[in-house]
């Protein structure tokens, strides 16, 4: 009753998982996230007054900046609070907020668009105070890259895509202020979806996968279902998918990430990652359930075992497919080298490959297994596997081009199956899989990610070579509406030619500076009316014509085509880029004005790149993790241009021979080089460091142990081969294996750790230094320059910024002058400042060490998105010593690099453990038996000592504490020698003793009635009595009959004395057996004899004895008959390999219970006559032959079962 009751758990768990998830799907309808999102907002609203009435109370800057409350909002609720005084900001909890002024903030109350974000405001004002409280509600940038992202504030708790509009719109929700005034409207995507927590997807299929467990267990229960509980489970978890798949049933599932086809699609039946798990797992089930099925099914026959084979050989080549496309039809990294830079996805997909070799592992099992019948043995099974599976490889690779390194795995896991699978070899045999899936996986792993790698690689190169920069086209299109604007140009473009020096000068200093510098920059502004003269010919050209015909011969189509930009290519094979801007002219005479800008790429020039910051991925198209390469670009075999790491030579060796398509493949030391000749003139070498076995080994060690993980856990829950594995912690050697590698595993995770903190604090003060020396180098910089001012209010802002970012380029790192005030100067990045990623002001924070505290400098950590970088600030004293300003220096240039350098060296740490965890186990298993070998040795010896018996010495050189227990054990052996010696000399003296007492006994009982005879027989002569010659007769024949009693005595003992002198010989126990039963035949007595083995039973014993031997034994039956019951004994042999069974039985009246166990005893007997000799010959003669002899009784009879041992 109880285990029918236990099946209803797995439906009743089911059905809970599934409710909950529905659940969590009717709280997550769209409607009660507006409703939650509308009382978040007015929360932080009720906090914004609260702070604001306080700040009204006392107008402290003090206060405002020591008010830690006011920290904690803006880090933990996007609240930002500022002072203005007289209009003029004075005080400020945030930097990142990218107002003008409070002229920004029309109302009281509402909500305001600035450069990084929507924001709902709240204004209160106090005299010539105004309080301003900030709320961020959404991140909105410009740029979009993985360090800024436009989504709601993370204390929404909202990872959806929003919009937000100022207007009330039919599609959006209105959200309302604590006053119930409307202050925006709301749209949040897939707000039924994509906010269901992974926890809640999670209960849903494990609620569906009890569902399936009940189904197959209450199957079992039913004798109607339960041959077939395994195919309707099979089918419900098939139904279960297919609704799911075709109807996409819930729509939950298919608005994660996880089934955009963008991270992975193959094919309809794989159209996403998500796809893939769900039938990776289905597989996995089916699997699980086949084992179940086959198990219980016993009528295997042929057929079945061929269509099986089949059917794993298909799902090999499928599987095998299905790897291949799992890396190359995805844009996942599977480079497990480099472990912090895999994603969520990675994992997902190792996940789904070993799940599939798991299931393949465990099919052939099954099959080998459970289809193994006396008609096909195993090796006829596995041979027949064997070319099934060959065929199907050589097909498969032949006509679909599939992978043969990589599906023949399966060729050598039927090879470790033939391995016979005892008790011993079981383990090994499991590690040997473990060993190979492993193997086959890395080395599918690598063969594919290399595939696709050199694919990446040819795509990147081809568009190094074509020259083309997205980032400075991307760069140039925003520099578009400034220079249009610009009054300075505008106010110039009628005496341009008279100013072309002055004029050139101001826009490349303000606008092509920094990641410019890798370009020499000519301007030219051209009128209709504006010529040219062109060299060597010193014709007199149109302006625009000639630069309309330069574009028109040279130009090709840019990454996002734009007619502002456009890329040259001269025949000399020479690129470069030449901008147009059309610039409005009011000056009617001269009319509209185009600006062409040449950019031609400096020679030699090395790429430094440009802040990721300020790149927007999305447009720019920038092939993916450039920095694990270097590049260099030569025209006509001179290098021009550089990035990277590895030193180029200066010119291109000769001799290089480039394939049709004009790639050529080096190895030089430890790097890999694609060359690539774009044409007679152009030729690109991308490099990259090579793999090394280190590399190799750690990624299999990384396979080796995720997989091991799973097979165990596998096995551990479902019990399936050949990973049902059992962990005997009872045995010595295990403990030890187990503490050893947990010791291990403990000792790398935290020196690991230790070692990770001790490095990135290492790292942090490093660059803590460095930055401090930049500092000081800037700030003697800016002190030779700027030593003698008392202010900078009058120096050319366009000076400064030249002059930083001059310095930001020697120092390479970005440099903010701010005021007194906190208030930005200038930059060497107004690109930070203009992109609205941060504000015109001082970080609070600085500012309060500086300002309050006095501090001599400050540095701190800062962040802008998701990016978090080092920036330093240090007063900057003129030649009086006297404060002007402050200096700021954010390291987010390098930020990436030292992120880069961070992950490098952790990867390369874990790595390191990884394979030394690997090297552990292995050493662990090793030494534990080493260690446990002696203790095992001396467990056998120790059970095979025998009293009496020779027994073995154990040989040990080692003095340890080992040593020490085998020579104690040694040591016992001879003390049980001695006293087994002496115990055998007692026994046989305390048995003489006994025979003697018994020969007495029994030789008195004849000696009494003789002694009597003669003395009636003195009477009678003394008498002299008639009858005397009969009387003397009568004497005579009893004093006969006592001698004979006496002479059987004798005899009796002299044969037991005589027993252990015999002279063996190769006897045939048929024959012994025949001769006696015919000496013991007649009328009453029945005895028949049945001979199971051959003709011939040979065995080496003496012939007397087991004459002796078969005659007590059938004596002793003859003797145990009734007197009125005719006599049956049945003599039976049978024979195996090793020994000969011999069973005598008899219908006679049996052994009584309370002398069964005295029954072999030498002076015991059950009858009135005899000494009790017979029984105990018996086991002698059967232990001298090294035999045994057990019987059975009972009132109907007796029988005794003697085994001899066979003789070759």
């Amino acid at each position: 009753m109880l285990k029918q009751n236990k099946i209803y758990f797995f439906l009743l768990f089911g059905l809970i998982l599934v409710f909950i998830y529905s659940i969590s799907s009717f709280f997550l309808n769209s409607q009660k996230i507006y409703d939650e999102f509308n009382q978040n907002l007015n929360k932080k609203e009720s906090q914004v007054n609260n702070v604001l009435n306080r700040l009204l109370e006392n107008d402290s800057n003090q206060f405002f900046y020591q008010e830690k409350e006011l920290v904690q909002l803006n880090k933990n609720q996007g609240i930002s609070f500022y002072v203005f005084k007289n209009n003029e900001l004075s005080s400020w909890t945030n930097s990142t907020a990218p107002f003008n002024g409070i002229d920004d903030f029309v109302s009281l109350n509402g909500i305001v668009l600035l450069k990084n974000g929507w924001y709902q405001y709240i204004k209160k004002q106090k005299n010539d105070l105004t309080y301003l409280g900030l709320i961020l509600i959404k991140h909105q940038y410009s740029i979009q890259n993985k360090h800024v992202d436009s989504k709601l504030h993370k204390s929404f708790g909202l990872n959806n895509e929003v919009e937000i509009s100022t207007h009330q719109k039919t599609d959006f929700q209105n959200i309302n202020n604590n006053k119930g005034s409307f202050i925006f409207s709301l749209k949040i995507m897939n707000t039924n979806y994509e906010s269901t927590s992974g926890l809640f997807m999670l209960a849903f299929f494990m609620g569906l996968i009890f569902l399936v467990v009940f189904v197959y267990q209450f199957c079992k229960q039913h004798k109607k279902w339960k041959k077939h509980a395994a195919l309707i489970s099979i089918f419900f978890a098939l139904l279960i998918y297919i609704i799911s798949i075709w109807i996409n049933i819930p729509k939950q599932f298919y608005f994660q990430k996880i089934f955009n086809p963008s991270i992975f699609g193959q094919s309809s039946l794989l159209p996403s990652l998500g796809h893939f798990l769900f039938t990776t797992l289905l597989v996995m089930i089916i699997t699980i359930l086949l084992t179940k099925q086959v198990k219980n099914n016993k009528t295997h026959v042929l057929w079945k075992a061929l269509f099986s084979i089949v059917g794993v050989s298909f799902l090999n080549i499928v599987f095998t497919n299905w790897f291949a496309g799992l890396i190359t039809n995805s844009n996942i990294s599977f480079d497990i080298n480099y472990l912090l830079e895999l994603s969520a996805y990675s994992f997902v997909g190792i996940l789904i490959v070993m799940i599939l070799f798991t299931s393949l592992v465990v099919l052939i099992k099954m099959i080998l297994t459970d289809y193994t019948t006396q008609q096909l043995t195993k090796h006829q099974l596995i041979s027949l596997f064997w070319i099934v599976s060959l065929t199907f490889i050589l097909v498969a690779h032949l006509v679909f081009e599939t992978d043969w390194q990589i599906s023949s795995w399966i060729l050598f896991a039927l090879l470790i199956f033939a391995i016979d699978n005892s008790t011993k070899t079981k383990i090994y045999q499991s590690a040997l899989l473990l060993v190979l899936v492993a193997l086959t996986i890395t080395v599918g792993f690598v063969k594919y990610t290399s595939k696709k790698e050199s694919l990446n690689q040819e795509f990147i190169i081809k568009k190094l070579a074509k020259e083309a920069d997205p980032v400075s086209e991307y760069l140039f299109l925003n520099l578009i509406e400034k220079i249009k604007n610009d009054t300075f140009i505008v106010n110039n473009i009628a005496n341009y030619w008279d100013k072309k020096e002055e004029t050139d000068a101001y826009l490349v200093d303000k606008y092509f500076s920094g990641y410019w510098s890798k370009y020499d920059v000519f301007p030219f502004m051209c009128s209709i009316e504006d010529t040219l003269v062109v060299q060597p010919e010193n014709t007199e050209v149109s302006c625009i014509e000639f630069f309309n015909a330069k574009i028109e011969q040279e130009a090709t189509s840019v990454f996002g085509f734009n007619e502002n930009i456009r890329f040259l290519y001269n025949e000399d094979g020479v690129g470069s880029y030449l901008g147009i801007i059309n610039i409005q002219n009011n000056d009617s005479t001269i009319g509209n004005v185009s600006l062409f800008i040449e950019m031609l790429p400096k020679l030699l020039s090395n790429n430094e790149g440009y802040p990721e910051l300020l790149l927007n991925e999305k447009e720019i198209g920038i092939p993916a993790n450039m920095s694990k390469y270097s590049y260099a670009k030569y025209k006509k075999g001179k290098l021009v241009n550089n990035f990277g790491d590895y030193n180029f030579s200066l010119e291109l060796e000769k001799g290089l021979h480039f394939n049709n398509a004009g790639f050529l493949i080096l190895h030089k030391s430890n790097q890999h080089q694609l060359y690539f000749q774009s044409d007679k003139n152009t030729t690109v070498i991308l490099s990259s460091m090579h793999k090394t076995i280190f590399d190799y080994l750690t990624t299999f060690s990384y396979y080796f142990i995720c997989f091991s993980i799973l097979s165990f856990i596998l096995g551990l829950i479902f019990k399936i081969e050949p990973f049902n594995w059992r962990i005997a912690l009872s045995d010595f050697s295990a403990k030890i294996q187990v503490f050893i590698v947990v010791s291990t595993f403990l000792s790398f995770v935290l020196f690991g750790l230790g070692t990770s903190y001790y490095i990135e604090k290492q790292n942090v003060e490093q660059n803590t230094k460095n930055l401090k020396e930049k500092l000081q180098s800037v700030v003697a910089e800016l002190i030779n320059i700027f030593g003698n001012k008392d202010t900078f209010e009058g120096v050319n802002p366009n000076f400064i910024t030249n002059f930083l970012i001059k310095y930001s380029n020697v120092f390479y790192v970005d440099i903010n002058l701010y005021d007194t005030s906190g208030k930005l100067i200038a930059t060497s990045r107004p690109e930070i400042i203009e992109s609205g990623l941060i504000s015109n002001r001082i970080n609070p924070h600085a500012y309060q060490s500086l300002i309050f505290h006095k501090k001599t400098s400050f540095i701190h950590d800062e962040s802008i998105g998701n990016m978090d970088y080092l920036s330093a600030y240090v007063p900057f004293r003129n030649d009086d010593n006297k404060v002007i300003a402050y200096l700021n220096l954010p390291y987010f240039a390098k930020q990436n690099q030292l992120e880069k350098e961070l992950s490098k060296f952790f990867t390369a740490l874990i790595n390191i453990y990884a394979l030394l965890f690997l090297v552990s186990i292995a050493i662990a298993v090793v030494f534990a038996n080493y260690i446990s070998e002696p203790l095992r040795l001396i467990k056998e010896k120790i059970g095979a000592l025998q009293l009496g018996k020779s027994n073995e010495f154990i040989e040990w050189q080692s003095n340890d504490e080992i040593g020490s227990l085998v020579k104690e054990y040694n040591k016992k052996v001879l003390d049980l020698e001695k006293s087994a010696k002496l115990l055998a000399k007692s026994e046989r003296e305390s048995a003489w003793r006994e025979m003697a007492k018994q020969v007495a006994h029994e030789i008195k009982n004849p000696l009494t009635p003789m002694k009597l005879s003669i003395q009636h027989l003195e009477r009678s002569v003394e008498k002299d009595s008639t009858d005397l010659p009969e009387r003397i007769k009568r004497t005579a024949k009893t004093l006969v009959e006592q001698i004979d009693t006496l002479t059987h005595i004798a005899n009796e003992f002299s044969n037991f004395a005589k027993m252990p002198k015999t002279f063996e010989q190769q006897l045939n126990l048929i024959e012994v057996l025949e001769n006696v039963i015919d000496l013991y035949k007649n009328e009453q007595v029945e005895i028949t004899f049945e001979n199971k083995c051959s003709k011939e039973a040979i065995l080496f014993a003496d012939k007397d004895q087991l004459n002796r031997l078969f005659s007590n034994l059938i004596k002793n039956a003859i003797q145990a008959f009734s007197d009125n019951k005719l006599g049956k004994i049945d003599i039976a042999t049978s024979c195996n390999k090793n020994n000969y069974t011999i069973t005598i039985t008899d219908n006679g009246i049996g052994i009584p219970d309370d002398v069964k166990d005295k029954i072999f005893t030498p002076n015991f007997t059950t009858k009135s006559t005899g000494m009790g000799l017979g029984l105990a010959m018996v086991k002698n003669i059967v232990d001298t032959l090294n035999g045994t002899i057990e019987f059975t009784t009972s009132i109907k009879g007796t029988t005794f079962k003697i085994d001899l041992p066979a003789s070759a």
